[in-house]
């Protein structure tokens, strides 16, 4: 884990204030360290698990802001990593259930029966997805949610660097770690 200086952020992204002013006292400050589970696979072609990670806290002297900063692949507000969602639009893109696209990316092995044959949170990740709250694709409202899963993934796999021949779902991996 990198120290509490390596971590600081350069600047405030709720009000823009430095972090360290030149010949001044330092305006983002160290909070403390929390926990965060994610879930899904680690690669592309990984198993699914559970992970802890954790989170360093920061304390924007300016506005009070709270910031939380952390390994890449992190979205807000979803206990799948970004490689995860990816994984799974792209099973779904390629024709896949989404009942076979959970047992593929969800680490949990417990689900109740109707779970069994439907993923809603493969149907939410899409539809944030279409909203554009997600990876900021645009213009897919109009699409059906196999077109929206094929467009973000191959929006995410140019991220990645993917070339014709490359494998899509590893660079669409690697690109929804930047895009998170």
């Amino acid at each position: 884990m990198p120290t509490c200086a390596e971590a600081r952020p350069g600047s405030c992204p709720r009000c823009d204030a430095a972090a360290q002013p030149v010949g001044r006292r330092l305006v983002i400050v160290g909070h403390g360290i929390v926990q965060r589970q994610v879930l899904g696979p680690e690669s592309a072609d990984g198993v699914p698990a559970q992970l802890v990670v954790q989170l360093r806290r920061y304390r924007c002297r300016a506005c009070k802001a709270i910031l939380m900063v952390g390994p890449r692949g992190l979205v807000r507000r979803r206990w799948y990593g970004a490689g995860a969602i990816a994984a799974a639009l792209t099973l779904y893109a390629s024709g896949a259930t989404s009942g076979s696209t959970r047992a593929r990316v969800s680490p949990v092995q417990v689900v109740g029966v109707s779970a069994v044959e439907r993923w809603a949170t493969l149907v939410r990740w899409i539809e944030a997805a279409r909203s554009g709250a997600l990876f900021g694709v645009g213009g897919l409202e109009q699409l059906g949610r196999r077109s929206v899963a094929d467009q973000v993934v191959h929006a995410l796999a140019a991220r990645g660097g993917w070339q014709f021949g490359d494998d899509l779902a590893g660079r669409a991996f690697d690109g929804a770690s930047i895009a998170a």
